[in-house]
């Protein structure tokens, strides 16, 4: 069941990244229904694998390839669903993709139990929800200003290609950028906040160097989202600030489980 569901979400994701891909370089664009059919699929699947996978008999499987594939359906269904309003297909394209490799390296990589019983621990549980969320909506901040960014130089260069009639305007973008940024730090500020409240090892030989990590991104994007705000911060040093803050954040959390699980074959 674990290797059919992988099987299908993989399928389905390969498919509407390659439904995306072909779209953009066509005349008429991209059929946006049936993209959201096969996203809606793909979704699905990816969430009975996920919900499957992490609850179990005995408790929560919280192992770095669960882990992984949860924060890969957050982003995909928050993506999916908010660019419904505001289309944003190289996104989508990159966000797809991307679910598609998730999905086809959980075939190989291999997946040790880390099973807790979190359920009861509701400080805890609202410490990973809040991270969790937090991480979701910078990582999807990050892609908006890579996307930022192709814009800018496209507009730069007065491109003419057929791809330009496939991206969406400038300003919607970046304003999408900050507001997601915003939202991100705030979130990230309260999990920081919860931690330091509720964990008492926050600052532990095994999780230091994730609270520092965390820290310093965190301040990487207060100061971002202030310089906005107050100075107008924008273009290439705040896409720049952005990716190394999200950078920073991958590093805190799945850094040291990756060498430790994937590499080291511990848990």
């Amino acid at each position: 069941m674990y290797t059919f569901l992988i099987c299908l979400s993989l399928l389905l994701y390969l498919l509407t990244t390659g439904l995306m891909v072909k779209g953009l370089f066509k005349e008429h664009g991209i059929n946006m229904t049936k993209v959201r059919m096969l996203a809606i699929a793909a979704i699905i699947s990816h969430l009975v694998l996920v919900i499957t996978e992490i609850y179990t008999p005995s408790g929560q499987d919280l192992s770095l390839i669960n882990i992984a594939s949860l924060v890969c359906l957050i982003i995909v269904g928050a993506t999916t669903v908010a660019t419904i309003r505001f289309p944003a297909p190289f996104l989508l394209t990159v966000v797809y993709g991307f679910a598609a490799f998730v999905q086809f390296s959980t075939l190989f990589f291999p997946h040790p139990l880390m099973v807790k019983s979190v359920l009861s621990n509701m400080p805890l549980i609202i410490h990973i929800i809040l991270s969790l969320l937090a991480y979701c909506a910078l990582i999807i901040a990050s892609l908006y200003a890579v996307q930022t960014q192709y814009i800018s130089y496209r507009l730069k260069r007065k491109s003419a290609l057929s791809l330009s009639a496939n991206l969406p305007p400038l300003m919607q973008v970046e304003r999408h950028q900050f507001q997601l940024l915003m939202i991100g730090t705030i979130l990230l500020s309260l999990a920081l906040v919860t931690g330091f409240i509720y964990l008492d090892d926050m600052f532990s030989r095994s999780v230091a160097h994730k609270t520092v990590l965390s820290l310093m991104a965190w301040g990487i994007y207060v100061a971002l989202v202030l310089g906005h705000r107050f100075y107008g911060w924008r273009g290439k040093s705040s896409v720049i600030s952005t990716l190394i803050g999200a950078f920073l954040l991958t590093l805190a959390y799945f850094g040291s489980r990756f060498v430790k699980e994937i590499i080291l074959g511990r848990i």
